[in-house]
C-alpha cells in the first residue's frame, strides 16, 4: 500500500512540476510578444516587414503551442491585425477564418467574419467580400454592426461613379438634419 501511495504521489509530483515548467514557458513567451508588441509601435512607428514578421511569429507560436488559452483567438486576431498593417492581406484573411473556424464560442467571431468581407472588399474582390457581409447579416442578425454591415453590403460593388454619387446623396441628408 505504501508503495502505491509512493507512484501516486511521484505521478501527482511529476504533473505538478510539468504544469508549472508550462506556465514559466507561457509567461515567458507571453512577455516576449510584450516586448515585440513595445519595439512595433515604438515612438517613432516605424513599421518594418521584419518587426512585423518577427511579432506574427510570437503570436503564432503561442497560437500553436497553446490552442485552448483564452488568449489565443485574441492573438491571432492581433496577427491579421498586423498582416493588414504589413499589406498581407490574404494571410490576415486566413487567420480571420481560422478565428471564425477554430473559436465558434468566442466574441470575436462575429469580427473575424466581417474583417475577412472588408479586407476583400478594400482589395477589390467584391465577389468574394459580398457572401461574407451576406452571411454575416444571417448568422449575427442581432449584432451591434448589422447596420453597418447592411451598408457596407449595399456598397460593395458599386463603381467609383456610384460612390460619389452616394457620397453627395449623404453630404446632402448631413445638410438638411
Amino acid at each position: 500500500m505504501k508503495k502505491v501511495l509512493f507512484i501516486l504521489f511521484a505521478v501527482t509530483l511529476l504533473f505538478a512540476a510539468c504544469g508549472d515548467r508550462e506556465d514559466k514557458q507561457r509567461e515567458k513567451l507571453m512577455n516576449e510578444i510584450k516586448k515585440a508588441e513595445q519595439e512595433f509601435v515604438a515612438k517613432d512607428f516605424n513599421l518594418t516587414l521584419e518587426k512585423s514578421q518577427r511579432l506574427m511569429n510570437l503570436y503564432l507560436n503561442f497560437v500553436e503551442k497553446y490552442p485552448q488559452d483564452s488568449l489565443a483567438p485574441e492573438l491571432l486576431f492581433c496577427c491579421a491585425a498586423v498582416a493588414t498593417a504589413s499589406q498581407q492581406e490574404k494571410f490576415a484573411i486566413t487567420l480571420y477564418q481560422r478565428i471564425y473556424d477554430e473559436y465558434p464560442n468566442h466574441a470575436l467571431r462575429p469580427i473575424a467574419l466581417l474583417e475577412q468581407a472588408l479586407a476583400y472588399d478594400n482589395m477589390g474582390d467584391a465577389e468574394r467580400a459580398k457572401p461574407l457581409y451576406e452571411q454575416f447579416l444571417i448568422v449575427f442578425p442581432d449584432h451591434p454592426y448589422i447596420e453597418d454591415v447592411k451598408h457596407l453590403l449595399d456598397m460593395v460593388d458599386k463603381t467609383p461613379e456610384e460612390w460619389e454619387q452616394l457620397m453627395l446623396q449623404f453630404e446632402n441628408q448631413e445638410e438638411f438634419q
